[in-house]
């Protein structure tokens, strides 16, 4: 039996259609849902989940498929084209629940995912909610910070909030590894400041400050996750001013273009524009143009950069790349790799910007809701892993999209019966 996939037409093309033709390679190659899931590396509860088109393999999943089958990039094709549907002016997609729904979801799983020590005291999350283990100091704080966003009183965090705060170091807070950890300091700083009064601005910035290194001024991501939260604290403070410069600077030349990449330095990782790191440097950059103490130039920087995520057919999915941490007294640094939930900063960066075409638009919240797990009400990867920070990131962009986009609202397809 031949495994050729077939064109595609110009009908509309859903995620039964893609489940279908997925279903008929497999099936044509003599091989089970278990040998796909193994080879392409996914569950097979994933595999299934895109056979019956209940959800959307994502962009690397999609190519991962086409690859394994051979299917001249028709899976990859089908697969963008079930997820960027092309509605009539002021349509939006099918609605399954209120967003008021989905946020107390998210907030009654997260409550119930709190770690208590043996008194029953609460002290804070893990990294990743699929797993078993103990909380850490980012985690808590991505904790923290969901909860504030979805906006309901499902625990008294006030233990957590002592808790985390305690952990603080002459250089901010540091993780799991020891020396300067700029994200973390930002995350915990941003957190510990929306949810209670235990830490006041300057102490703020001094904490986030202390916490900035020479490689910060490589890493956009750094600078973006730092400038965001000093903006909060203090939209005319000096280090707002210097981070902004920073990461104005950071800038790369793409043809004529100047954009966010991975990083700045002489050798690149990843020499090209990244959509991660635009989004979350224009999201940044407008945060500090909405408090009144932005730039002609800021003002373009955004200009631009929204532009091109608007303009340009990016991969709306994950994006990965590697930390390297310096640790004191002269020990080997520590690798992390930072994953980035691509669609949830693409929506935050496109809510306040003028004119984003439906199609544009439906097609980052069709990614973002790929990754939706409505048993749980959290968001996960295709490999099943929860980590916290994907629901944190979803349930920001959400609002965003809301107060954006009033009515009607943007939601899940239904759930299957």
């Amino acid at each position: 039996m031949s495994t050729a996939p077939r064109p595609i037409g110009t009908d509309v093309v859903t995620a039964e259609d893609l489940g279908a033709e997925l279903r008929r390679l497999r099936k044509a190659a003599g091989q089970t849902q278990a040998d796909v899931a193994r080879i392409v590396g996914v569950s097979r509860a994933n595999l299934t989940q895109w056979e019956t088109g209940r959800y959307l393999p994502s962009v690397e999943n999609a190519r991962l498929l086409d690859d394994h089958f051979r299917a001249a990039n028709a899976l990859v094709e089908m697969a963008e084209a079930a997820r960027t549907p092309t509605p009539a002016a002021g349509e939006v997609l099918t609605t399954g629940a209120s967003l008021l729904e989905v946020f107390r979801r998210a907030g009654t799983s997260l409550a119930e995912e709190l770690i208590r020590d043996a008194n029953g005291r609460a002290v804070g999350w893990r990294h990743n909610l699929q797993k078993r283990g103990a909380h850490t100091t980012l985690a808590t704080a991505y904790g923290i910070s969901a909860m504030v966003v979805v906006g309901e009183p499902y625990l008294d965090l006030h233990a957590v909030v002592e808790d985390l705060y305690a952990k603080r170091s002459d250089f901010g807070w540091q993780g799991r590894s020891e020396g300067r950890r700029p994200e973390v300091t930002a995350a915990v700083v941003g957190a510990l400041f929306q949810a209670s009064t235990i830490l006041t601005a300057q102490d703020g910035l001094t904490y986030l400050e202390r916490s900035l290194d020479d490689r910060t001024r490589t890493r956009p991501f750094l600078l973006s996750s730092a400038l965001r939260t000093s903006v909060r604290l203090a939209p005319d403070a000096p280090l707002t001013r210097r981070l902004t410069d920073d990461l104005l600077a950071a800038r790369l030349d793409f043809d004529g273009v100047p954009l966010w990449g991975e990083k700045k330095e002489e050798v690149l990782f990843s020499p090209e524009p990244s959509t991660a790191h635009t989004a979350r440097a224009v999201v940044a950059l407008r945060e500090l143009l909405r408090s009144g103490h932005g730039s002609d130039e800021v003002s373009d920087a955004v200009e631009i950069g929204t532009r091109w995520l608007v303009e340009r057919v990016h991969p709306d999915d994950g994006v990965s790349e590697d930390l390297a941490l310096p640790q004191p007294q002269g020990r080997p640094d520590v690798r992390v790799t930072i994953k980035h939930f691509t669609s949830a900063w693409v929506l935050q960066a496109l809510a306040e910007a003028p004119q984003v075409p439906a199609a544009r638009l439906s097609r980052a919240l069709n990614s973002l809701w790929e990754r939706y797990e409505p048993s749980r009400g959290l968001w996960a990867w295709g490999s099943g892993d929860l980590p916290i920070w994907m629901t944190l990131d979803a349930v920001t962009a959400l609002r965003a999209v809301a107060l954006a986009f009033p009515a009607p609202q943007f939601l899940p397809p239904p759930a299957a019966e």
